[in-house]
């Protein structure tokens, strides 16, 4: 009954005129100090409570202001609510509220004020046309975020009398995973006399890596004649042969690999993911993402910040939500691959399937890199990833949170 006579301005005038016509009949046929008393006393506040019914409170501008737009897993955002009035009439209580997205209402914290909750404060007004008042979000996780609302209140001291306001104030902030600066190479594995190029090709005809025997069909301009002049054969040079710095990275995103939602294995593999593209594209690696869940995502093989930007700004937004089996995914993605793509798999998964599909790729000349994250490797986990790597699957066993020391530990773990 009460908040619905504070939201009704009809009723609040006339629960107000009620009031004074019971004190003012009181003082009357009372008489005497006493209900003068009252009847005086109580004048101020129901002309107050009377004036405060068409205050207008949409008249208020309310205003957020983010630290920053985007962040890195577990850093702090701060955040300040400025509140302006455009006149000076009194007001006991302004009660403002950010109304913060569900997941981020557990890590915001109020500021020193002691009459604030996270992200709502009491200010105390009166006269004063400029207000603000601060919290922070601590330890904010991976994930895109957007703020939509403002939320005001004020009344008067009796609760008679209430104005409630909501403010669409839109923003967004991008919290990008965090990654891991890592010593591995997309090429470190390739035999020696090779080196990566921008793009495929077959031999490097500037630079001879060794002599050969001339065997038929070799162009005159291979042979080595200096060489030849020393022998009594014709021997031709050996070029350096050139591997393709083009990488595909499929992220596994099934549900069923890695349990509840918000789970800290799928967070481990986002941000290995994270740590393998900043590493191929430091060192100027092309690089491209598969990422298939609720959002079917091909991000396109290309270099450079503009690609980091957008495969962090992917890997902020996406969860383990895929319904459909991951090794149906990459047979789908993965059929029109050519001989000599570097494709790497970050997958939870040993089921047969994946791994049939690993040894599938490897034997039409794909080149596979596995990393398999896990909360711990048992021995038939070793065995499975042992057998990986005599069929020609490069495996890393990511156990551990140092991606540097798991990697360098599971070439070792993989061929023991």
């Amino acid at each position: 009954m009460r908040d619905r006579l504070a939201n009704n301005r009809v009723l609040k005038s006339l629960f107000l005129a009620l009031l004074f016509l019971t004190t003012f009949s009181y003082a009357m046929f009372q008489g005497g100090f006493v209900s003068w008393f009252l009847f005086y006393s109580f004048l101020p506040f129901a002309l107050y409570s009377l004036l405060l019914i068409f205050y207008p409170l949409n008249g208020l501008k309310m205003k957020r202001t983010l630290s920053h737009t985007e962040l890195t897993d577990g850093q702090e955002l701060m955040v300040t609510i400025h509140v302006e009035r455009n006149n000076r009439f009194p007001l006991f209580y302004l009660v403002v509220e950010d109304v913060l997205p569900e997941r981020l209402i557990p890590f915001a914290r109020e500021s020193s004020s002691r009459y604030q909750k996270r992200s709502l404060a009491l200010l105390l007004p009166m006269f004063r046309r400029e207000l603000s008042f601060s919290y922070s979000i601590k330890s904010i996780p991976r994930g895109e975020y957007h703020f939509k609302k403002l939320r005001c209140k004020t009344g008067d001291m009796f609760g008679f009398v209430q104005h409630e306001e909501a403010i669409e104030s839109a923003q967004a902030i991008f919290v990008l995973p965090a990654y891991q600066e890592i010593s591995w190479s997309p090429y470190n594995q390739q035999l020696s006399g090779t080196r990566p190029s921008p793009r495929k090709a077959d031999l490097d005809y500037s630079t001879a890596v060794s002599i050969r025997d001339y065997v038929p069909g070799d162009k005159l301009s291979w042979i080595d004649w200096k060489a030849t002049a020393k022998g009594s054969k014709l021997l031709t040079k050996q070029f350096e042969q050139q591997i393709s710095q083009d990488f595909m990275v499929f992220l596994d995103r099934e549900t069923a690999h890695y349990g509840q939602e918000g789970s800290p294995l799928f967070e481990k593999a986002v941000r290995l993911v994270a740590s393998v593209t900043n590493s191929a594209l430091r060192q100027n690696a092309m690089i491209g993402l598969v990422s298939s869940g609720k959002d079917h995502s091909v991000l396109t093989i290309n270099g450079g910040k503009a690609q980091r930007r957008r495969i962090f700004h992917h890997l902020a937004r996406i969860e383990a939500d895929s319904s459909a089996r991951f090794d149906t995914i990459v047979k789908k993605e993965a059929h029109h691959f050519p001989a000599g793509t570097g494709v790497f798999m970050i997958s939870a998964s040993l089921e047969s399937g994946f791994t049939s599909t690993l040894k599938e790729l490897v034997s039409r000349k794909v080149h596979v890199e596995f990393f398999y994250v896990t909360e711990h490797l048992t021995l038939e986990d070793q065995a499975e990833l042992n057998k990986l790597t005599q069929y020609g699957v490069k495996a890393h066993a990511i156990a551990g949170d140092v991606f540097n020391d798991e990697i360098k530990a599971g070439g070792k773990r993989a061929t023991s």
